[in-house]
């Protein structure tokens, strides 16, 4: 499915128990457990990101493309604010169809056992900022994301969909779509296109915990390309 943006260039802008239990762990957390932000949130980030670009990206041809996991490595976290999410900038987006999405990283998610599994506590989510210029106006707006969270396929393989159980406890878990593609072909009014990553674990993860509850920040795939 295609996202239009400003149209005709004139308009700026294991199962129903895990769940359960996973949602009253994170409630009893308290929010910053959470470690996924939610769409409203996400609309309220600031963009140029106060903690700065991990890489940036030009599109110099139809065809382009950068695929980034950032961060590198976990690390122990349960933040969800603007400043855990990793961000990767990518310019020269006029003149283009650009596909862009976030995604789950390169951390493997261990089987499910009798008694627990890990899929449903491994989370992703991603949002993209597009930096427009019309005319005397110029700023930044925020052109969507997806919120994803795991679940079991018929194969049994742990796969993160906005689609999952435990959004029906809270919406931030999912929501959104798993990828955007824009339309710049003939929209010149976008000039710069920006991606925020965040895929986060509770109760397991590949990082150190000194001590307490395991919760981690995982790394995340930050994809974008261009096409005809």
């Amino acid at each position: 499915m295609k996202t239009k943006v400003f149209g005709n260039t004139s308009k700026v802008m294991k199962k129903a128990v895990g769940c359960m239990v996973v949602a009253g762990v994170l409630l009893a957390l308290g929010r910053p457990a959470y470690g996924q932000a939610s769409e409203t949130e996400m609309r309220a980030f600031r963009i140029p990101p106060a903690n700065g670009y991990a890489q940036t990206k030009n599109f110099s041809y139809v065809g382009d493309y950068g695929y980034y996991l950032v961060p590198p490595s976990s690390s122990p976290g349960t933040g969800s604010g603007a400043t855990d999410y990793k961000y990767v900038r990518y310019t020269g987006v006029s003149g283009k169809k650009v596909w862009i999405y976030g995604a789950w990283g390169t951390t493997s998610i261990p089987a499910a056992t009798a008694s627990t599994d890990a899929c449903q506590h491994a989370h992703s989510s991603y949002g993209v900022w597009g930096k427009y210029q019309f005319g005397f106006l110029s700023g930044w707006i925020f052109l969507g994301g997806g919120g994803m969270s795991g679940k079991r396929d018929a194969q049994g393989r742990c796969v993160l969909s906005t689609d999952n159980p435990l959004k029906t406890t809270d919406s931030r878990f999912g929501w959104g779509k798993e990828f955007l593609n824009f339309d710049f072909s003939s929209n010149t009014i976008f000039k710069e296109l920006v991606i925020g990553v965040l895929s986060n674990t509770h109760g397991w993860g590949s990082c150190t915990v000194p001590s307490g509850f395991k919760a981690c920040h995982e790394p995340s795939w930050a994809i974008a390309y261009t096409l005809r």
